[in-house]
């Protein structure tokens, strides 16, 4: 697909810092290089979904300048406003996860 990463799952799944760090935890790993890499892949889809809420913004605005259109184009850019935020709060999410797994296990 488009803009799906290859292998890649559902990306409207809300990610929340507890569940990141049981991905994190679930690599059995404590090499840094490694959960940055299991971070990077984490990080793909909610990439993903912000790009996809620009594109829905600009689509929708775009629409929004004609008047027939118009009709089509707020709902786009509703959509697209929901799925830049979901996406951003994701990767917030990944990124708190991230960071509390790996201040424990350098501690």
């Amino acid at each position: 697909m488009g803009l799906m990463p290859a292998g890649s799952r559902n990306p409207f799944v809300r990610l929340d810092e507890q569940s990141v760090v049981g991905m994190l935890k679930a690599t059995g790993a404590r090499d840094r290089d490694t959960l940055h890499a299991q971070k990077t892949e984490l990080l793909a889809q909610p990439k993903q979904l912000k790009l996809l809420g620009i594109i829905c913004i600009v689509i929708g605005a775009l629409f929004t300048l004609t008047v027939i259109l118009a009709i089509a184009g707020i709902p786009i850019i509703i959509f697209g406003w929901w799925t830049w935020r979901f996406g951003q709060m994701n990767v917030k999410a990944i990124e708190d996860g991230f960071t509390r797994y790996t201040q424990s296990v350098a501690a």
